[in-house]
């Protein structure tokens, strides 16, 4: 399961184009923009560091965040929100290519409309098909709008989306499917992720992630692509391999030479140096997992709390 903004998408989202209402004549487009990063400055979600580059409306009071949602306050007697469409009150919402629409309103209209669009994250296309390719059901689950959700799902093959997703409903869904018995990897970078991660059956953050997602993954990929994800899967499926191969080695040595041991066929020194070629013989196989692969290197991983690996 895979979160969208920030985690399939790079997380620097830019301003790509602002619809004025035509019928409100009292703010130019730069008090129009210094009033939305002076709300967005409060929220934590990805598409808010589209406005990092606007200098803030100084004054702005009584500030209410809802997560996933949007952002209100009160500047110069008016109340001001920003957000998505049902966030503000909009019937209509415009998606166009791909695009996220952000609303600005006070009191008595829609103020302006911004196109939010985001750059897919290196690897993403690449690692979702190899996910594909090896029988692992692909899920998007995104707070955002579902043009916007459908559009990067078809862009990356995706059959199977969920759009206008809360924190909570993230949740449930997860746990539907461990109670369906399915095992639930959750990749994600938001705050708002940090419960579904800690939920999942293994979760992993990306680059830049916040600090709290960060701390209740198990693992970070601490780098720009999302290959990593496949990686750690991989050393996983060979470590479990290595596992048993050595489990079976240990069972095998001692179910042949314990009897010959206790019948006295076998000298001590004999079983002593027989276990020390044993221990070697484990420590040997087990070091084949420090290899680096042949088709390229890994890309870096940390296990949550632990150095880069």
């Amino acid at each position: 399961v895979f979160d969208k903004t920030g985690t399939l998408t790079r997380g620097a989202p830019v301003i790509r184009d602002i619809h004025l209402n035509p019928d409100i004549r009292s703010f130019d487009q730069s008090q129009i923009c210094a009033i939305a990063a002076a709300l967005e400055m409060h929220s934590a979600h990805p598409l808010a560091r589209a406005f990092g580059g606007v200098a803030p409306a100084p004054g702005l009071g009584e500030v209410e965040v809802l997560d996933n949602r949007g952002v209100s306050g009160t500047l110069d007697g008016l109340r001001w929100s920003i957000g998505s469409a049902a966030f503000v009150g909009m019937d209509v919402e415009s998606q166009e290519d791909g695009a996220t629409s952000v609303w600005l309103t006070n009191e008595d209209d829609w103020v302006a409309r911004f196109e939010i669009s985001d750059e897919m994250r290196p690897g993403a296309a690449e690692t979702l098909a190899v996910l594909t390719g090896r029988g692992v059901r692909v899920v998007i689950a995104s707070g955002d709008a579902g043009d916007v959700v459908k559009c990067i799902a078809k862009r990356l093959g995706v059959a199977q989306w969920h759009a206008r997703q809360s924190p909570p409903m993230k949740m449930q869904r997860v746990q539907e499917w461990q109670e369906r018995g399915q095992r639930v990897l959750m990749v994600g970078d938001g705050v708002n992720d940090a419960p579904v991660l800690a939920a999942a059956d293994v979760s992993m953050t990306v680059t830049g992630a916040a600090d709290l997602a960060n701390s209740a993954a198990d693992f970070i990929l601490t780098g720009e692509s999302l290959e990593g994800v496949t990686g750690v899967m991989d050393v996983a499926r060979k470590a479990r391999r290595v596992v048993r191969q050595n489990l079976s080695w240990a069972i095998l040595y001692n179910a042949a030479a314990l009897p010959l041991a206790v019948s006295g066929f076998l000298e001590p020194w004999m079983a002593a140096l027989g276990m020390s070629l044993s221990s070697l013989l484990v420590v040997a196989n087990s070091a084949r997992l420090a290899r680096t692969p042949t088709d390229g290197p890994r890309q870096p991983v940390a296990v949550a709390g632990a150095a880069p690996a």
